[in-house]
Formats: structure tokens, sequence, C-alpha cells
């Protein structure tokens, strides 16, 4: 009871603190709160508490149920009184999240090692930041799905070109996905193609390559819960570069482009071209085969658990590798040339997947 009237504090265990929440009431109680003569209603109790207390909290009141549901999956608590429409909100948030750290995926030698997390306030204050100026500008809106997950629209004012910042708004406002777990939910309705070989966006868990990418007037789309930001529009020469680029000399950089153009070919043409200067049929079998046992293997070392996943790589290529040798299953020159194209397509990971259908 608060003032001889009803109310009730509502919040998710476990994404709203307890004991945040009795400190910052025992503060206010510890403060000179007004006092009513008379049996006051919830309306009068609510404009007391939230105009005239020292109640630390929220400015804007609770007003709908989507707002109460959309605060209290925030991690906020809602205190609501009998007799009123409206509710207080209190900012205790308690959310559980990964830490800030190196993605596993994008290795620098020099550069940031901080890396994304699975929060979205966290992410956005990583940006932040990176890009201290006013040009840098955050939109956070929920997506029209089951889930109401929030996602950002990132981008810097000045560098965007206008009209593509308004389609691509315009576009993740009116899609609706069942769910939006990661970024690349949205990218069926920003480029709505059945058939396409390359991927029209990018991705990264950088925030320096994000922040790098923002200051060249690139668009950045983050969700909650997902580290992966989607950069758009992307060239397909951006598939080749990395931060490391930029921190060495021009001369390696442009010899480390050229190594990493050859490779991807390399990765793409060179089974193709083996089989053809051997002009021999049962070589085209033992090269399909090879190529999709190597990729076999790689999908058992990738979902598998992270401590047994390398182990289970290597045993399993040395040991199929040996026996289909020694059954006469396949020759050694076919192993090589497999083997050279399954370690040349990954240096440059973000190809992998079209490199791999067009071999």
């Amino acid at each position: 009871e608060l003032y001889h009237c009803r109310g009730a504090l509502v919040l998710f265990d476990g994404m709203a603190s307890l004991e945040s929440l009795w400190e910052l009431l025992l503060d206010a109680v510890s403060r000179c709160t007004p006092a009513l003569d008379e049996t006051p209603g919830g309306s009068a109790v609510f404009d007391l508490l939230l105009h005239h207390s020292g109640l630390p909290a929220e400015s804007s009141p609770v007003e709908t149920l989507d707002d109460l549901t959309r605060r209290l999956t925030a991690g906020m608590a809602v205190l609501l009184l009998d007799g009123c429409a409206q509710g207080i909100a209190f900012s205790v948030q308690s959310l559980k999240f990964r830490s800030v750290e190196e993605p596993a995926g994008e290795g620098n030698l020099r550069g940031s090692r901080e890396g994304f997390t699975d929060l979205l306030r966290v992410n956005l204050s990583l940006l932040r930041r990176l890009i201290r100026t006013e040009q840098l500008v955050q939109e956070v809106t929920q997506a029209d799905c089951e889930m109401k997950t929030e996602y950002a629209l990132c981008y810097c004012k000045g560098k965007v070109s206008p009209g593509a910042l308004a389609q691509v708004r315009k576009i993740l406002a009116q899609a609706k996905p069942e769910l939006l777990l990661d970024s690349s939910y949205f990218v069926p309705w920003l480029f709505p193609c059945r058939f396409r070989l390359f991927s029209p966006v990018s991705y990264t868990e950088r925030p320096a390559v994000a922040a790098a990418k923002l200051c060249e007037g690139k668009i950045i789309v983050l969700v909650n819960g997902s580290p992966s930001a989607m950069i758009l529009p992307t060239l397909f020469c951006e598939n080749f570069d990395c931060l490391d680029d930029y921190a060495t000399t021009a001369f390696f950089s442009s010899f480390l482009r050229i190594l990493k153009y050859g490779a991807f070919y390399l990765s793409i043409f060179l089974p193709g071209v083996f089989v053809c200067w051997a002009v021999y049929l049962p070589l085209f079998a033992e090269m399909v085969m090879i190529i999709l046992i190597l990729e076999i293997i790689r999908e058992a070392g990738l979902r598998m658990p992270q401590t047994l996943g390398h182990s289970v790589s290597l045993v399993a290529a040395l040991i199929v590798g040996d026996a289909a040798i020694a059954a006469g299953l396949m020759s050694t020159p076919v192993l090589l040339v497999a083997g050279i194209t399954s370690v040349a397509i990954f240096i440059t990971p973000s190809l992998y997947e079209p490199a791999t259908l067009l071999r």
C-alpha cells in the first residue's frame, strides 16, 4: 500500500535486479516525500510519486499494455496502482550477456580486439565510443514480428545516401519476419531475389570495422540478441579487404590483395582444370567425392563442441585420406588438389559459400 492505495510491482525475474530495486526504493524512502492529508485515489498517488517526490523513476509513464510488455522485457520494473491507468517504470536492468571479447571468425594482427556482444545497447555504445560526433545516428525500432525484437539502423549524417537510407528504413519498417534472431533475416526484404550466388550484404562482429564502414557512407543494421552487424550495400571487392591492409605498407597490402584474389580463383577453378588436364572420366568421380568428403568433415568440425572440433577434423582427414589411397579409391594428386583448394578459400572466408558452389 502507498498512501492507502493498493499497488503492485511487476518485473521479470532474471531481467530486473531485485537488489537494485530495493536500494532505489529505500533511497527514495529516506528522502522527504510530500504527505497527503486525505485518502487519495490511484491517479493522485501516481501524480505525487512521479512528479512531486524524490522517486528516481523514468520520466515517461507506462500507458498501454504493449508499452508495459516492452518495458518489462527491457529489464525494467513497473509500479501499478489501483484506480490508475498508468504505471511508473524504474530502470533496474540486470540482463545477463556475453562479455566484450575478440571475434573468433575475424582475425587481425593490429587494431581493436573488441567484438560485438549479444545485447543491442552494448553494441550501440561500442560504436558510440569510436564515432564521438553528432554525425552518428542510431535509430532503435521494434520489428513487426511476434517476438517484437529490437533492431538499430546506424548511419552517419552527411555521408550516407539520403535516398538509399529512406528506402532501407521503409523496407525494414514493412518487413514482417516470423522470427528475428539475426540481421540476416532482413535480407529477403531488402533484396528480393530467388536465385542469388553472391550476397549483396556483408557482416562483421568488430565495432572497428563497422565504424570504418559508417564513415564510408555505409548503413549498419544491428539486431538485439546477435553480434553480427549487417553492412549494406557491399561491393564484391570488399570481400578481399581487412583492417590490416590499412596498417601495413601499400606494397605489402597490394601483394596480399593479389594473393587473396589468386587464392579465390584457385579454389574455384583448380579442381576443374586438373580434371580437364587428366581427361579421364573416373577422375571426375574421385574429385567430386573428395570435395564432398572434405565438406562433410568441415561441417562436422564446425558443429561439434570446440574442444573436439579440431581433433575430429584432423583425425577424420588423415584416416579418410590414408584409407582412400590404400583402398585405391582415390589418387594422391586428387587429394593434394582438393586439399589445396579447401585451404585456399579460407583466405577469404566471407566468399566460402559461393566459391564452394562454383567449384
